[in-house]
């Protein structure tokens, strides 16, 4: 009853990180411990990530609770956000020298023919081993400890002295190299989050410049940025000006000119100039952050797969056990050979009868694919979509704004007559420097890049919906719809061009004797869409398709322009995923790109959402999986690639797991497996998995191309 109350009460969210686990079945050991306790409402332990997340009815004294646990699991707790920092983990613990005071003897046993140093090594191994085998016992649970004592006793009693001392001479070292494989794997998850400073320069506009904590300032508050530094927080220039590479973003490798008025996020590197920045956000709520918790939060989620072999491993180690036991005691009594033969064999069993290697295969791999996505500019919410992504057959499309730029631009400058192409846009900027329309940037940006000089414009006028004039050099221009512009003129010389589907706006301008020239506005395609087509087909993407909301005729033209398989005009959001549905089921796994609210429906139903990030709406980046953090469409393929490449290795590693067990098991039954041959296996097979599956830390051939 009381226990019932103490669930009922309120509970408060703790995040701990956890240093000092083995294995993922100590992991798993752990969070039965926790969970067993009266003041835990909720516990989810993540081996990979080394992060514990509770809800605790105590309303202080958790970390004391907790602590207790951890001294009797051999492990560390220290509060994610509190003051205490987890000190670097040191490769020289208890278990060196367990492994020296166990190793010496044995080996001085072997080389001066002395038996009683065998017990003396076998001593020194067994005691850390056994005292946890008793806590599993203690807690109803055959685990690996427990495993390893019975097998050593059983060699002792079958007269294999030695055999026995190696088994836990040899199981010392695999624990060691189990806890090292495991630290670094963590490690490299851990470095994304050492790019974020600790403190940041505080300048105020008057006082002198102070040194504080990232977390200590405040929305508002002025902080400086020095050459050479990593800027700990969002904020905005207000002074000064420099380029800063915002490639642990954006994947981008090309610095980023910054200057008074721009965004600048937290975790990006001040390559040249000081710049004194507004702070926008704080640090636990700043883009890198969020992109940090999004990370821990994914490598928590479970794919099918994971789960799968989590289940398996649930039911192995009984499953063997009682193998063992039955190599021990059928064979000898149908007399198939001696008693003692078949004991040794069963307890090779055991010995290889721990699922760790197996139960890392998946997890180890997926943390490293999401840590290099990161770094490539993409976010992926769960190891569950880069198993979805592995998959994908089909691949869809918004328009605007994913495979377009998704802003007017210039399309085309005609001369008509009298005139140029150069002075058809000075004369245009010139009169839209005076606009506030939305198509006035593209020319203002088209002229400033060209760094064309730009006359004086005097008298001017807008007619909404019409266009604008003034006069220029005492000439009277108008610039606007063609059959308003020509009102000042005598009629328009020869045929109308022809016009581009893409164009979505077409504007004359004239002085008094004529038209001079015409320009087409519209979406211009990124330059890289047809490159990603191309490579999406090499990735093995059957089908590319096309949903915009725009005329057929425009949505066929730009797919045709970048090689997209079909095109479909006119689409609702609705129609959008029932396309989706539609493609499923004739050809497979569908993956959607868009940007826009209304391509959330199509992010939803699609086996794998991704939103472009940099200008995408709200909407659609909560309902992707995945997210581009910069607006570049190579990092679709990168993606698949990454992805491709995770299952790869998953694949690998269950086969090292189990192959290796396979081949021991084998042995065993032959009679040709020794007990230490086992332990190298079991050990061998946890380790092989560990390092191969933080090959995914490193980035693709594709993320190679995209930065040349």
């Amino acid at each position: 009853m009381a226990a019932e109350n103490s669930k009922k009460s309120v509970s408060h969210t703790h995040v701990w990180r956890v240093v000092g686990l083995d294995c993922p079945t100590c992991a798993k050991d752990l969070e039965a411990a926790i969970r067993e306790q009266d003041w835990v409402s909720e516990v989810e332990l993540d081996f990979m990530g080394g992060i514990l997340r509770m809800l605790c009815n105590l309303e202080s004294g958790c970390l004391f609770a907790l602590e207790a646990l951890g001294n009797e699991h051999g492990v560390k707790f220290y509060e994610m956000d509190g003051p205490r920092v987890p000190e670097p983990p040191s490769y020289w613990p208890q278990e060196i020298w367990i492994m020296a005071g166990s190793g010496a003897p044995i080996l001085l046993s072997y080389l001066f023919e002395r038996p009683w140093l065998l017990l003396l090594g076998m001593a020194v191994a067994a005691l850390p081993v056994l005292k946890k085998a008793l806590k599993e016992l203690a807690g109803l649970r055959i685990g690996m400890n427990f495993l390893m004592v019975f097998a050593a006793l059983g060699a002792v009693m079958l007269g294999e002295w030695s055999e026995g001392a190696m088994v836990l001479f040899l199981f010392t070292i695999a624990r060691w190299l189990e806890k090292v494989s495991g630290e670094k794997a963590r490690s490299s998850i851990e470095a994304l989050k050492l790019q974020l400073p600790a403190k940041a320069h505080l300048a105020p506009k008057e006082g002198a410049e102070t040194d504080v904590a990232a977390t200590c300032v405040r929305v508002g508050d002025r902080i400086r940025i020095k050459p050479g530094e990593r800027v700990p927080l969002d904020g905005i220039v207000l002074e000064g000006a420099s380029r800063l590479d915002e490639s642990t973003l954006t994947g981008e490798s090309l610095p980023v000119m910054k200057e008074p008025g721009a965004d600048v996020f937290a975790g990006t590197y001040n390559q040249e100039g000081a710049v004194v920045l507004e702070v926008s956000q704080t640090a636990d709520s700043s883009r890198f952050s969020r992109i940090m918790l999004s990370v821990q939060k994914a490598q928590s989620i479970k794919t099918r797969l994971q789960s799968s072999i989590e289940r398996f491993a649930e039911v192995y180690t009984p499953m063997v056990v009682a193998m063992a036991i039955g190599v021990a005691i059928f064979p000898p009594l149908i007399g198939l050979g001696a008693f003692s033969g078949w004991v040794h064999s069963a307890l090779v069993l055991l010995v290889i009868a721990c699922p760790c290697a197996l139960v890392l295969a998946a997890p180890v791999t997926l943390v490293g694919a999401m840590a290099a996505a990161a770094r490539s500019g993409i976010l992926i919410r769960g190891g569950d979509v880069l198993e979805s992504a592995a998959s994908v057959k089909v691949v869809a499309f918004d328009k605007t704004g994913t495979i377009t730029v998704g802003e007017p631009d210039i399309l085309e400058l005609i001369p008509i007559a009298r005139c140029d192409a150069a002075k058809l846009l000075r004369l245009t900027a010139a009169l839209e420097a005076g606009s506030e329309h939305p198509l006035a940037g593209a020319f203002l940006s088209r002229s400033n890049a060209g760094r064309l000089t730009l006359p004086k414009v005097g008298g001017f006028a807008s007619e909404k919906g019409q266009g604008i004039m003034g006069v220029i050099d005492r000439v009277q221009y108008r610039f606007g719809a063609s059959s308003w512009a020509m009102q000042v003129c005598s009629g328009w010389p020869g045929k109308l061009p022809a016009v581009s589907a893409s164009c979505v706006s077409v504007s004359v301008l004239c002085d008094l004797e004529g038209p001079l020239g015409m320009v087409f506005m519209g979406d211009r395609l990124r330059p890289e869409a047809a490159e990603v087509i191309r490579s999406l087909k090499s990735l093995g993407v059957g089908r590319t398709i096309l949903l915009s909301g725009d005329r057929e005729e425009t949505a066929r033209e730009f797919g045709a322009a970048v090689g997209i398989d079909e095109s479909f005009g006119r689409i609702s959001p609705e129609c959008k995923g029932e396309c989706l549905k539609s493609f499923a089921m004739q050809i497979g796994p569908t993956l959607m790109l868009g940007d826009g609210v209304n391509d959330t429906p199509a992010l939803a139903v699609a086996d794998v959402g991704v939103a472009m990030g940099a200008k995408g709406a709200d909407a659609a980046l909560q309902t992707a999986g995945a997210v581009l953090l910069h607006d570049d469409l190579r990092r679709l393929p990168l993606l698949l690639a990454i992805a491709a490449r995770s299952r790869r290795l998953i694949r690998q590693n269950i086969g090292i797991a189990v192959g290796l067990k396979l081949i021991v098991f084998g042995l065993s039954l032959a009679g040709m497996a020794t007990l230490w041959m086992a332990v190298l296996a079991d050990t061998g097979a946890s380790v092989l998995v560990v390092a191969n599956g933080l090959r995914a830390l490193r980035s693709p051939r594709l993320a190679a191309k995209m930065k040349k």
